[in-house]
């Protein structure tokens, strides 16, 4: 069976760790590279400066005194102590002066110049063996076939680039070590944090909303990550709170005209002898059908636009004749509910939307002021300009107006308030207004009229504010 590896080794924080430590390896290695060819490069020339240096001075002497002038050169420098290797060999080859016991067997170059390794004997009569150690050196060729041979001793400069060699594999093997060590700890440490979030969205998926993402108030990505998590769970728990009193208030404000139906269609089966009642029963039953259809239409409008199907038929337009167009229909419809109606209009506003949504937004907004306003009530119809250069149409009544608390749920489908339950109606008049205002990106409003006229409400104000439209050039 294949061993798997740790779960914290698959993480993407381990690789990205470990790639990091890997790259700063490299770089590191390659800088101490360049550090470590330097500091060869450097003892290489400093050695063949010295070598060349001696060559010369041993030219000179050839140049002053001959040969005899460089031997009696080189046996005062060797018997002097110097650190320079030097060797006279003769054309046929025998030595005459110098410090080694023969020429190196080792390969030279055309310029003369080999590495070798010689022996040291043991400094001051001490009993030890003899040292190998490593040379470089060069050998010319001065007067008639004479050779001239003169080295430095390089094994205390190697030793330290070796040593410094040693060291710069060393760190970057260090480097690569902790490398691994902290993509361990920090992948260990992100893969529990990231299973604790797993952990919680596996406890909703079967079923348990309470759970939540922990979080550490640190506010990094996985802080972040954890808050907006728990703010998806809470808006889910909170459409899903929504649906369940959906579904009661579909069946409160559906039951009563199901049931109407029904009894109506019962009782003209049941009526065998009066056409007339029949025929009442069954034009009532295709109101209450009406109704119905009514409230699905509004559901499905409300979908298709939150779905943002009209966007396509956007355009720039004033929306001035279309408020006045509105309140001429609605004017005589208040009249006949004993309410006074009024309209202000502004010119020069543009608002970019469709203009059958927004016909729509303010034909709700009126059968809202209506339904609630009671007899002698007043409700005023506005077209403006705000400070800021928006466009806003608002509805204001002066009839009980909703209380503050209740605003953000009246917007929501199906939400009726207690007192409006004996109205007609499905609740969801402000939930198309809503959503027509979200499509065209508009604030909706809802605050205080400038109260009822009786003095036993606030009354309402509903606003749609559009967005500023910017004019073409």
């Amino acid at each position: 069976m294949t061993r798997r590896l740790p779960s914290f080794v698959r993480t993407t924080a381990f690789r990205l760790t470990l790639l990091s430590a890997a790259l700063f390896a490299l770089s590191s290695f390659l800088i101490l590279a360049f550090v470590y060819a330097a500091s060869a490069g450097a003892a290489l020339r400093r050695t063949d400066a010295v070598i060349n240096d001696e060559l010369a001075a041993v030219e000179r002497r050839f140049e002053d005194s001959g040969i005899e002038g460089v031997n009696r050169y080189i046996l005062q420098r060797t018997v002097g102590g110097s650190d320079v290797l030097y060797l006279l060999i003769n054309p046929s080859g025998r030595l005459l002066s110098g410090n080694l016991n023969g020429m190196p067997d080792a390969p030279r170059s055309e310029q003369g110049w080999l590495d070798f390794v010689y022996g040291r004997s043991p400094v001051d009569g001490e009993e030890a063996e003899r040292d190998s150690r490593r040379a470089r050196a060069r050998a010319v060729t001065i007067g008639d076939g004479y050779t001239v041979f003169i080295g430095v001793d390089v094994e205390d400069e190697d030793r330290l680039i070796g040593r410094m060699l040693r060291a710069i594999l060393l760190a970057s093997a260090l480097v690569i070590a902790l490398g691994v060590i902290s993509g361990v700890v920090v992948s260990r440490r992100f893969s529990r944090r990231l299973d604790a979030v797993n952990t919680v969205a596996r406890t909703v998926m079967r079923g348990d909303m309470t759970r939540r993402a922990p979080r550490n108030g640190s506010g990094d990505e996985l802080d972040e990550l954890s808050s907006n998590f728990n703010s998806m769970l809470d808006r889910l728990e909170e459409l899903m709170h929504r649906m369940r009193n959906v579904g009661d208030s579909i069946a409160h404000d559906l039951r009563s005209p199901l049931t109407r139906m029904r009894n109506r269609l019962e009782d003209a089966i049941r009526d065998d002898g009066d056409s007339q009642s029949r025929q009442a029963a069954l034009e009532q039953a295709l109101a209450d059908s009406d109704e119905l259809l009514g409230v699905f239409n509004a559901i499905l409008s409300i979908s298709r636009i939150e779905a943002g199907e009209r966007r396509d038929s956007f355009e720039t337009f004033d929306p001035a004749p279309l408020v006045a167009d509105i309140g001429e229909l609605y004017e005589p419809v208040c009249e006949e509910t004993g309410h006074q109606f009024g309209m202000e209009i502004e010119g020069d506003i543009q608002i970019r939307g469709d203009k059958n949504l927004v016909s729509q937004a303010m034909a709700n907004m009126l059968d809202n002021a209506a339904k609630y306003t009671p007899d002698g009530g007043a409700i005023q119809l506005r077209l403006r300009r705000s400070s800021d250069g928006r466009a806003e149409i608002s509805v204001t009544d002066t009839g009980p107006g909703i209380p503050a608390d209740d605003r953000s749920r009246v917007t929501q489908r199906f939400v009726r308030l207690e007192k409006s339950r004996n109205q007609p109606g499905s609740g969801l008049g402000l939930s198309l207004v809503k959503a027509i205002a979200d499509v065209h990106g508009a604030e909706l409003v809802l605050d205080d009229g400038p109260g009822s006229h009786d003095g036993t409400g606030t009354g309402l104000r509903i606003a749609l504010i559009f967005p500023q439209v910017k004019k073409s050039a």
